[in-house]
């Protein structure tokens, strides 16, 4: 009996260990994809976000609307200056993995909280979502 109890346990501990650097590479790989995301918004290349995005998000999203929407987020709020982030959550299903990643944004001209969500598809990460919510967005 405590044989077949430490064999569970070591399988257990084998396999969570396993499955932590599959979704430590995987954020990792999402936060890379922010890092890119943040720097083409700067760079004002809103196209370069929209055609590499998931053609889920371009389904619901048409290219027009998404631009004007990037275009007042950065007249509004700037450059991003700092990105930390705050939490992470991935969803391993049969239709492909999900990384849901939330920052705390400082921008030239106002904070933001930021939500994405990217779609995990061989080693690439797509947009499937983007979030933000800042009262400089409103207030400016």
């Amino acid at each position: 009996m405590l044989r077949n109890l430490s064999c569970a346990v070591l399988v257990a501990v084998m396999l969570g260990g396993c499955w932590g650097c599959g979704t430590q590479k995987d954020v990792s790989g999402a936060r890379t994809a922010v890092t890119q995301f943040h720097a083409d918004l700067n760079n004002e290349n809103y196209d370069a976000i929209y055609s590499q995005a998931d053609q889920r998000f371009r389904d619901a999203s048409k290219q027009p609307d998404f631009e004007a929407l990037m275009k007042a987020i950065h007249k509004k709020l700037g450059p991003v200056q700092d990105a930390k982030p705050l939490g992470f959550f991935v969803n391993y299903n049969t239709s492909g993995t999900q990384i849901r990643l939330t920052y705390k944004t400082k921008f030239a001209e106002g904070d933001a909280e930021e939500e994405f969500v990217w779609s995990k598809s061989g080693t690439n990460y797509e947009l499937l979502g983007y979030h933000i919510n800042s009262n400089a967005l409103i207030t400016k």
